[in-house]
């Protein structure tokens, strides 16, 4: 795939400062970046927003919202709190979405957890639609509903999207969580329109850990080509994401590691 349509999400290449980041993507002719909330939260918002419209380049999503489950009604408040500061940075940034994460049961109900991840995303969506901001809900991998997401598959999330019905909420469909389940094409062509965000990375044995173990595109078993193809078959248009989160990956120079990202998208 050519790497015009390449988005580099800055947890990829995390030990870069913001402005490596952009310097990476330009030099390269990648397009578009995408931002984790750290990698600007230094600098600050506004400044990172003129450095990435100086570069010419988009901001393909800001990650992250979300979080919703809480213990008490204080910590609803703050986690309501952070994720309209969230919506005001996507909005700074002229972002193309806010990637929601959504949050795990506080307790060992998850039925109330997803009712509090729904009940959230209702409050959130109409200020986030005031701000011009998408928000798109990730499905993570199951073996992350303790600690990451009670939304555990592409079918919930499309579930989800569906009964709010806000024009402004959406699907951020990342690989490494999707890529196993035996509905992901009928709920990819479900989603359609909805699909706010594209994220590639691959998987690849053994799992040393959960949230950091993946691999690069084309070093693993994910089909990422079948994968892009059916996003586009339902309608995506937007930029794909390189996200991948890697202790491997991490220990590796800066060079070393935009290389093999790069190399690793233009052979999907």
């Amino acid at each position: 795939m050519n790497l015009d349509r390449c988005s580099i999400n800055s947890i990829t290449l995390r030990a870069a400062r913001l402005q490596e980041l952009i310097d990476v993507a330009v030099s390269h002719s990648v397009p578009g970046v995408a931002l984790w909330r750290d990698v600007y939260s230094g600098a600050g918002v506004v400044s990172a927003a003129k450095q990435i419209r100086s570069a010419g380049l988009r901001v393909t999503s800001v990650c992250r919202g979300g979080m919703f489950p809480a213990r008490s009604a204080s910590e609803r408040a703050a986690i309501a709190a952070d994720n309209r500061r969230a919506v005001d940075e996507a909005h700074e940034l002229d972002a193309e979405c806010l990637v929601m994460v959504c949050g795990a049961s506080t307790t060992k109900d998850l039925a109330a957890a997803r009712e509090q991840i729904e009940s959230g995303l209702r409050g959130l969506a109409p200020y986030a639609a005031d701000a011009g901001v998408r928000l798109a809900i990730e499905p993570m991998h199951p073996m992350m509903i303790a600690d990451r997401s009670a939304i555990t598959s592409l079918t919930e999330a499309n579930d989800v999207v569906e009964r709010i019905g806000a024009p402004n909420l959406g699907i951020a469909l990342d690989a490494y969580h999707v890529w196993w389940d035996v509905s992901m094409a009928a709920q990819i062509q479900r989603a359609g329109k909805k699909l706010f965000s594209v994220q590639v990375c691959d998987w690849v044995t053994p799992i040393t850990g959960q949230l950091s173990s993946r691999g690069m595109p084309g070093e693993g078993v994910i089909d990422l080509k079948d994968f892009v193809s059916q996003a586009d078959g339902a309608g995506y248009e937007g930029l794909i994401e390189i996200e991948v989160l890697s202790d491997r990956w991490w220990s590796e120079s800066l060079e070393n590691a935009t290389r093999a990202a790069l190399s690793g998208f233009a052979g999907i």
